[in-house]
């Protein structure tokens, strides 16, 4: 059997239609899994969307609709935005279902009979946007507390403040464990200021997985969201897969929530007796011109208009070249634009429509047998090591950087040995074979390094070469030299260029 590895996104609250910040983490985490499956490995890629909370409950209140009615249409929505991203989705989670209901049952009965949830009153500060319990020290000015309120009620609570020390001792033992290291240093020092326990459950709301000791409370955000990712691999319905995917390769989540999943989620899971995630990666944000998205500012950017004006592929491109995955990043029209127009319209488009029409125009459409020249070869060795470390540390805009710089040599290679002067001489027939193979095989490798990014692009590149298009490329078939022989189809724009006003 292969190596498995499994990938989550962060589940989506159901409050609110997805915005590109969405978009970005469904695609990274997307372009991660395929990488993956390319290399041979057997993937499980899960996402979904939180359905439980206050949030949601009145988010549908406002609709007129039962939670119920209201989640459902949100689900669907969450559902279509993937499918038009181009996501392989391996399964998709809700946690109103029958079977995350019941994993997250038997992971709050297994705290409580290790002696790690009690009954107390609390009366503090409540964060509505965050879900979250805020403590005096932690509280904004009063003109900022907006979706903060006071609240006193009995709740369950989590003895997180028991597991300080054994995560200390985690993070120092695997340094992996969160990722990058500024956020990780976040959560260490969050660890040397010390826990305080957390509510685990609510009364005051009927919409959520009742606790199996105690169905007058519900269980409170993070013991049923966190928990998906147990649910999507079959904890407690299908051990068999569980034993299979578990522990997680890789969470990938925004910053917004790294203490929930680096702090909270490891917590509960050393209380439950069961293993713990191999990696949490951290991406930042994407802000819009430089500010921060928000509705009340009314900048928020919806995908699938973009989609919509300029393909699914480019869209990925873009966000994964454009942002250094890990950092915050800046969205806007204009900029989406000019890395179309400048990396696929004329780099890559341009030297695909040129080489394949040089192959129709010199050698009737069929590829000339040949090697890989030596003045490419050290290039193609070098782009194709620095691609592989780069997506296996998830650096997904230094992998593109690195076949861009392939496409770049492959068009200076053009001009260097001018195929149209060759073809002038009769002389040079072998020579102006082993140019056009060369140009075709370079295209061919950056068609399955750039897969995981552009797949339906790479897919149409790869069938233009004359190369089979069924299933996804696989990593060892880029030391192959395979175009030899092979028919191509001239004639397809695979980018054409945008005029800035049309585009707008």
């Amino acid at each position: 059997m292969s190596q498995s590895f499994y990938i989550t996104t962060a589940i989506s609250y159901v409050n609110a239609k997805p915005h590109i910040g969405h978009a970005y983490e469904f695609i990274a985490s997307d372009a991660i899994a395929r990488f993956k499956r390319m290399m041979g490995m057997k993937v499980f890629f899960l996402s979904g969307v939180d359905e439980h909370s206050a949030k949601v409950e009145k988010a549908a209140a406002a609709q007129g609709l039962p939670p119920r009615e209201y989640c459902d249409q949100m689900s669907d929505v969450f559902r279509d935005v993937h499918a038009r991203l181009g996501n392989q989705l391996d399964d998709f989670i809700r946690t109103s279902e029958p079977r995350h209901h019941a994993a997250t049952k038997e992971m709050l009965r297994r705290s409580y009979e290790n002696g790690d949830i009690y009954k107390a009153k609390y009366a503090g500060w409540y964060d509505l946007t965050a879900e979250a319990f805020v403590p005096e020290t932690d509280l904004p000015e009063p003109d900022k507390r907006k979706n903060i309120e006071w609240i006193e009620e009995e709740n369950y609570f989590f003895k997180l403040s028991n597991y300080t020390e054994r995560l200390k001792e985690h993070f120092n033992a695997h340094p992996e464990f969160v990722q990058p290291d500024m956020y990780r240093n976040e959560m260490l020092a969050l660890l040397d200021r010390g826990l305080q326990d957390i509510s685990i459950s609510r009364s005051t709301t009927r919409w959520g997985i009742p606790l199996p000791w105690d169905e007058t409370h519900v269980s409170y955000v993070w013991f049923d969201a966190l928990t998906n990712y147990l649910t999507g691999v079959g904890f407690v319905h299908d051990m068999a897969m569980y034993e299979t995917f578990w522990p997680a390769d890789a969470h990938i989540i925004g910053k917004d929530i790294n203490r929930f999943h680096s702090v909270f989620w490891p917590a509960m899971l050393m209380s439950a007796g069961l293993p713990l995630p191999r990696q949490v990666f951290v991406h930042g944000f994407i802000n819009h011109k430089g500010e921060k998205m928000s509705k009340s500012i009314g900048n928020v950017v919806d995908p699938l208009s973009l989609i919509e004006n300029y393909g699914c592929d480019p869209l990925r491109y873009f966000l994964l070249r454009e942002i250094a995955f890990g950092r915050d990043g800046d969205y806007s029209e204009d900029s989406l634009i000019t890395r179309y127009n400048a990396d696929l319209a004329n780099d890559l488009g341009n030297l695909f429509s040129r080489v394949l029409s040089m192959i129709k125009k010199y050698r009737d459409c069929v590829v000339p047998n040949g090697a890989v020249d030596d003045s490419l070869r050290g290039v193609i060795d070098r782009v194709q090591t620095q691609y592989a470390e780069a997506m296996n540390q998830f650096m997904l805009h230094q992998a593109l950087v690195a076949i861009w710089e392939l496409v770049g040599r492959a068009n200076q290679y053009v001009v260097e040995n001018e195929p149209w002067a060759l073809a002038k001489d009769e002389a040079k027939a072998d020579r102006l074979d082993a140019v056009l193979f060369n140009l075709a095989e370079a295209l061919r490798r950056t068609a399955i390094m750039v897969y995981p990014f552009m797949p339906s692009k790479a897919m149409e590149m790869l069938g233009d070469l004359g190369l089979p298009r069924e299933g996804a490329p696989m990593l060892n078939q880029l030391d192959a030299d395979a175009c030899s022989g092979v028919t191509v189809t001239p004639g397809r724009s695979l980018f054409p260029r945008l005029e800035r006003e049309e585009a707008k």
